[in-house]
């Protein structure tokens, strides 16, 4: 993996973990009522999923099913990041840039798509700066600030007029350093 490469992932990982997921956040103990008898706490929770009436072995499976989930999602991301983006590897960044559901996975695969010199590559990045999530429309302009074509200058120039200060601003800067 080249330095930048190296540095972008690192970056994507950090703002994965600083954003977290709502599946990851602690919900699952409730506060205790206002007028709690004097026994301990841990005697007293009560789970969101058990309020709601769901059976503990139901919320058991929910929650594993969600931290499978994350770790499977962690774990697609450093595939990608690792991926070589020529032949069938190419393929499969801009397949995943394209058309992923999940925002993060779509960033890795941008970030992925930098290395590469084909002319694949750089409509997918340009399609990716249409992205309806700005991580991904972020690290399209990333991506896009390394290409000398006049095709990533015009994507450029294009998000610098974009009504997001963010995106308009990053676009200026890869603009300015060109």
């Amino acid at each position: 993996m080249s330095g930048r490469r190296t540095a972008l992932a690192l970056a994507a990982a950090l703002a994965l973990v600083a954003c977290g997921d709502d599946a990851d956040a602690p919900s699952d103990q409730a506060a205790p009522p206002s007028s709690a008898p004097t026994e301990p706490y841990e005697q007293q929770s009560v789970t969101s999923e058990q309020q709601a009436g769901v059976p503990e072995s139901e919320a058991a499976f929910a929650r594993a099913e969600t931290s499978a989930a994350s770790d499977s999602r962690e774990g697609r991301i450093g595939e990608l990041l690792d991926t070589e983006p020529e032949g069938d590897g190419l393929d499969l960044l801009i397949q995943t840039a394209a058309e992923d559901s999940d925002a993060a996975v779509r960033e890795a695969a941008v970030i992925a798509l930098g290395d590469s010199a084909d002319p694949r590559a750089l409509d997918a990045l340009i399609a990716a700066s249409e992205d309806s999530d700005r991580r991904v429309v972020l690290a399209a302009i990333d991506q896009l600030g390394w290409s000398d074509d006049r095709l990533a200058e015009d994507a450029l120039r294009r998000l610098a007029d974009s009504t997001d200060a963010q995106i308009a601003e990053a676009a200026k800067d890869e603009l300015d350093e060109e």
